[in-house]
């Protein structure tokens, strides 16, 4: 059986930055003939392929792309019987389970760390949305404000799919979002209150290098939660850097949290977003479950 590993490209990703480096990858891997590379033409193929990988008798996926990528391969490998193991080569817009991991930007960097020796174990999160539909994530997921952008990025084409666009439809949506009440249970927490949006991080960062929570980590067996409340426009606006500083912790409408479990209830129509992926609306559970993959790093 092939012990390879399979490298996963979405050549989309990144304004087809990933693509660019297909014939890059094919030369660094001529030397492992049981190496395996694909480029994926739909979504979900990666989690298709992830999954067959690992059927195979391979037990690393390398992923090059952004989280939505990276998103498709863990629940293909979280799908499996035993524990696989992830390498991440980040050319997506947002990047954010490479930032909270410490991994580089540059390519040729992180291709050495995603098929070298060295991995721990990543926690990763299991969400079912209001329609029963289940999925795994490792970054972050949230519901109200963050996830209507997320609704809205999701039919963005070329320039607007990228930072500015992203900008631009954080602005709109704001213009026009209405905070929501909601009830959200953590553990054996529960808050009762009206929201701009809630964040329930695995890492520190999310939304392309907002620092949604400041000390997070992916092998502690918790979940931080983010909960900010019911601001003004103004407010949200003003806040907007702080998110990237991680300062907006100290602000009296955040409240941070942390636990293994976490439901939210709230009206229907509440978006909900999976590592800035679209997923649903209201309600939301999440269960964290520790050591579901391991990932290579530094």
């Amino acid at each position: 059986m092939p012990q390879g590993p399979l490298i996963v490209v979405n050549p989309a990703a990144g304004g087809g930055r990933a693509l660019r480096l297909v014939e890059w990858i094919r030369e660094r891997i001529e030397p492992m003939p049981e190496a395996d590379l694909r480029v994926t033409t739909r979504r979900g193929e990666a989690q298709e392929l992830a999954t067959a990988a690992l059927g195979e008798g391979r037990t690393r996926v390398v992923a090059v792309g952004g989280d939505g990528t990276i998103q498709e391969v863990l629940n293909g490998l979280a799908s499996s019987m035993g524990i696989g193991e992830l390498g991440v080569v980040p050319v997506g817009t947002g990047n954010d389970l490479a930032r909270s991991l410490g991994l580089p930007s540059d390519p040729a960097e992180a291709w050495t760390i995603a098929i070298g020796a060295t991995t721990r174990p990543l926690d990763a999160a299991r969400a079912t949305n209001g329609a029963g539909d289940e999925r795994w994530f490792a970054s972050a997921g949230g519901i109200g404000f963050d996830a209507q952008v997320a609704t809205a990025m999701a039919v963005r084409r070329g320039w607007q799919a990228g930072r500015a666009g992203y900008l631009l439809t954080t602005l709109s949506e704001l213009r026009r979002f209405e905070n929501r009440r909601v009830r959200i249970t953590i553990d054996e927490e529960v808050l009762e209150r009206s929201v701009l949006f809630v964040a329930i991080a695995n890492g520190e960062y999310y939304g392309g290098g907002m620092r949604i929570a400041p000390g997070a980590r992916f092998d502690d067996g918790q979940l931080d939660i983010c909960v900010v409340g019911d601001i003004s426009r103004l407010t949200a606006l003003r806040q907007l850097g702080n998110l990237y500083r991680g300062t907006h912790v100290e602000h009296p409408a955040v409240s941070m949290h942390s636990g293994a479990r976490v439901t939210i209830e709230g009206a229907d129509l509440t978006h909900v977003h999976l590592d800035g992926e679209p997923f649903g609306t209201l309600p939301l559970s999440v269960v964290l479950a520790s050591g579901v993959v391991r990932v290579a790093v530094r």
